[in-house]
């Protein structure tokens, strides 16, 4: 009877969680149609102020609804609206929309400016991307990277993707860009020191890469992991004997968990998984 009522209280908290996120995810969809409703009447009694029409349209944008956002921002154009904001919005909804030679022709005025701002060049960049010229992209996010002023692991990354998309092996270059944006971010941003990780695999810097390994296994608390991981990785390289100890490594760290943790159901899959390659390893 407890475990039933135990059951029914867990339910009952899940069921609160999905109502109050619904509840907000409607609530934020209605606050924006009401302040479309109440931007429509502010259009209707100043019909030719072209800022209203900007500032719907970005309600509209916001609400997903991109083409209405559209249509909003050119009357705004139309209206004499110059500014950088609109050229920039208006390139966007054209990248949301994967129209992707309208966006770049939009962006444009904001990216002719004397000192265009960075978050232009970040889209042009994308925008040049996805239409495949990889050159181009590549110096656009290039001088993203170098004048923004709040770094984020998610640029950095984007900007190796670039790297690699216009030259497959240039994991060298990309490899300096991780480890400048560790320099910059954190050295211990994980997004950065996992693709730090991929790229060295993947480039065949085998050494090093155990070195990476190596940092995972001295940083990171759940140590069991990644002895685990660094063994199926000397496996690959058929260094049978320190795949074997790091292995052995892996089983005394989960020993001495707290039985709480041996019991979690990644902690015996994991078990399983070390007998798994130590069964492969030595027969």
């Amino acid at each position: 009877m407890i475990e039933i009522s135990q059951n029914n209280l867990i339910i009952k908290k899940l069921l609160t969680i999905v109502f109050l996120f619904l509840s907000l995810t409607m609530f934020s969809h209605g606050d924006l149609t009401a302040r479309i409703e109440q931007k429509t009447k502010e259009i209707s009694l100043a019909p030719e102020n072209f800022e209203l029409y900007f500032e719907r349209g970005l309600l509209y944008q916001q609400h997903i609804e991109y083409y209405k956002a559209l249509d909003d921002y050119n009357i705004s154009k139309k209206l004499g609206n110059s500014s950088q904001a609109l050229y920039y919005r208006i390139s966007e909804v054209y990248y949301l929309t994967e129209d992707f030679t309208n966006a770049l022709e939009s962006i444009s005025p904001c990216i002719e400016l004397k000192t265009p701002d960075v978050k232009a060049k970040k889209l042009q960049a994308r925008i040049l991307f996805n239409l495949k010229d990889y050159k181009q992209s590549l110096d656009a996010y290039q001088e993203f990277i170098t004048n923004v002023i709040d770094l984020k692991p998610e640029d950095v990354l984007e900007y190796c993707d670039i790297i690699l998309a216009e030259n497959s092996s240039n994991y060298n270059t990309a490899l300096n860009i991780i480890e400048s944006g560790l320099e910059q971010i954190g050295v211990n941003t994980l997004s950065l020191q996992l693709k730090k990780l991929d790229y060295l695999k993947a480039s065949n810097q085998t050494e090093k890469a155990l070195e990476q390994y190596n940092y995972f296994i001295l940083e990171y608390k759940r140590k069991e992991f990644w002895y685990y991981k660094k063994a199926k990785y000397l496996a690959t390289l058929n260094k049978t004997q320190e795949a074997n100890i790091c292995l052995k490594l892996a089983t005394v760290t989960i020993e001495q968990l707290d039985v709480k943790f041996k019991n979690m159901k990644s902690i015996i899959k994991l078990k399983q998984q070390i007998k798994t390659l130590e069964t492969s390893l030595n027969n």
